[in-house]
């Protein structure tokens, strides 16, 4: 394509003007039109948002003045206060030992010729002391092995002093009680 230059400077820099004119008086034109649809948009989201706002705040004040809602609320709060007392109940009762089965398994094992004359429980160790009286060392001796053999018990500790009589035997065991 061949391009003529007809038009002398003078007019060549007037229509560079009036071309540069159209693209600055467009540009504004489309920046304006554009400014005015985004602050539409923004007027309008401003009005919803403080329309759901409004009526956030009176569904708010309408639960709060109902007595029926108040009554329920009260009856709420009691429930979990009821549920917080529970869980303590619940946890203390896993941490309580149950007597029962220990003391009708020692009464089980006990043979004759065994008198036990004292049980303590030290809570800070978890273990179990009895202590009493034996006629002879075998009997002790049967005495300590139905302990360890038990499944209510574990770890049987027998001092040395249980074995040095061979007759009327003070003793004294120390265990830990399952579980």
């Amino acid at each position: 394509m061949i391009k003529l230059n007809l038009l002398p400077p003078q007019e060549k820099r007037e229509v560079e003007l009036i071309d540069f004119n159209y693209l600055i008086t467009s540009l504004g034109f489309w920046f304006l039109f554009f400014l005015m649809i985004f602050s539409l948009l923004l007027v309008s989201t401003y009005f919803c948002l403080f329309i759901f706002l409004k009526t956030q705040s009176l569904l708010i004040e309408t639960r709060q003045s109902d007595e029926e809602i108040q009554n329920l609320m009260g009856i709420e709060e009691k429930i979990k206060q009821a549920n917080e007392q529970i869980n303590k109940v619940h946890l203390k009762q896993k941490e309580l030992i149950i007597w029962t089965p220990i003391l009708e398994e020692l009464s089980q094992i006990v043979p004759r010729g065994i008198y036990m004359t004292g049980f303590y429980y030290q809570a800070n160790t978890d273990q179990i002391s009895i202590s009493g009286w034996a006629d002879k060392r075998e009997t002790l001796l049967s005495f300590e092995k139905l302990l360890e053999e038990s499944p209510c018990f574990a770890e049987v500790q027998s001092p040395l002093a249980n074995l040095i009589k061979q007759d009327n035997i003070n003793f004294s065991f120390n265990f830990l009680p399952i579980k």
